[in-house]
């Protein structure tokens, strides 16, 4: 009696005995089911993680894309505006250029008048100018003082009724401001008036410095 009951199946008090009577290939599909869920779920979850991905890349690339737009968009207009600045400088090169030339071609600009007034306030009463055969001088130099250089050289005739001290009207005139040096040149006579033809030299303060560039340019 106790042998019996000892390889019995001991089954709790109030329990209903479970039997399984599944067969093997059911539980194997089961089981199989299971798996291929678990792979759906795998499969879905990398294929949410991949579209994730792909939108952020894309929105990135969108972004990107903005970026360089704008950035294209801001190098085009410095470059525009670097095209305006090379015309500008261009336009002001060939003005320093024109000045330049100007300033060559008019820098011995001079006017006439206050030059023969020069020589008309030495001469003594009586006297007239009659006709003049002058130059200009060269363009101011810049290491060169205008009271060292010519501005205005070649001569002066005037008349008179009667012969003047010309030692004393040669150093008048030399005394003239601006007056480098006179000289006699020729002395004629005939019926009774006085000719005489003077050389002068007058420095480059009797130029008007109108062509002069300025120190700003």
């Amino acid at each position: 009696m106790s042998a019996l009951s000892s390889r019995a199946p001991i089954l709790p008090l109030g329990a209903l005995p479970r039997v399984d009577l599944l067969p093997p290939s059911e539980v194997r599909r089961r089981d199989m089911l299971r798996q291929a869920r678990r792979w759906v779920y795998v499969a879905v979850a990398a294929a949410a993680v991949a579209a994730v991905t792909i939108a952020g890349a894309f929105m990135y690339n969108v972004a990107t894309s903005l970026r360089l737009g704008f950035e294209q968009t801001r190098t085009q207009q410095i470059l525009g505006g670097i095209a305006e600045l090379s015309e500008v400088s261009q336009a002001l090169s060939t003005r320093g250029a024109l000045q330049q030339l100007r300033g060559q071609a008019m820098g011995g600009d001079l006017a006439w008048g206050p030059v023969i007034d020069l020589v008309a306030e030495r001469l003594p009463p009586g006297v007239s100018i009659t006709g003049y055969a002058l130059d200009a001088g060269p363009v101011p130099a810049a290491d060169v003082a205008p009271e060292d250089a010519t501005g205005v050289s070649g001569t002066v005739t005037f008349v008179s009724p009667a012969a003047i001290d010309f030692v004393g009207t040669t150093r008048e005139l030399r005394s003239a401001p601006g007056m480098r040096d006179a000289d006699l040149a020729e002395l004629t006579s005939a019926d009774g008036i006085f000719t005489y033809r003077v050389r002068v030299d007058v420095d480059q303060t009797v130029y008007t410095g109108a062509f002069a560039p300025d120190e700003e340019d």
